[in-house]
């Protein structure tokens, strides 16, 4: 896929091979519902200095503001009840930008509010695994005002 908009980033951005933007790459429990949240279960595609890309479903938009990004590093084959025992981090990001892709989902940019947050720093230290093909679902917990 052309990306019409790198010449609107502001860094270099690392992809991660394992979400590719195909949708029959995308394994079945990406955007599995998760039980202890209220927010739309999303996947990490790349990051750059101080912000990532998140992919949600067709169906959960995202509005402008602040979000709570919890990344979930559980096994994909993990049983139903096991979704609480993953263990995840966190940071605080806010809303940049979204647009579709087709046959996907929707893909949101989001900036780091404050930089090295648990979150920034998991991703930063396992750029390699990432790279490789690791998949990082996340969940998005709007912030209040």
């Amino acid at each position: 896929m052309t990306d019409v908009f790198a010449d609107q980033r502001l860094s270099t951005r690392t992809d991660f091979l394992g979400a590719q933007h195909d949708a029959d790459s995308l394994p079945g429990w990406v955007f599995k519902p998760v039980h202890f949240s209220q927010g739309p279960a999303g996947l990490v595609l790349n990051l750059s200095d101080g912000g990532l890309q998140v992919l949600t479903s067709g169906t959960e938009p995202l509005a402008a503001g602040r979000y709570e990004v919890l990344l979930l590093l559980g096994r994909c084959d993990a049983e139903p009840q096991d979704d609480e025992q993953v263990s995840w981090f966190n940071g605080v990001v806010e809303h940049a930008w979204s647009r579709p892709v087709p046959r996907m989902g929707i893909l949101h940019g989001l900036r780091f509010v404050s930089r090295n947050s648990t979150a920034e720093q998991f991703l930063e230290k396992h750029q390699a695994a990432l790279e490789a093909g690791q998949w990082v679902r996340c969940v998005l917990l709007r912030k209040p005002h």
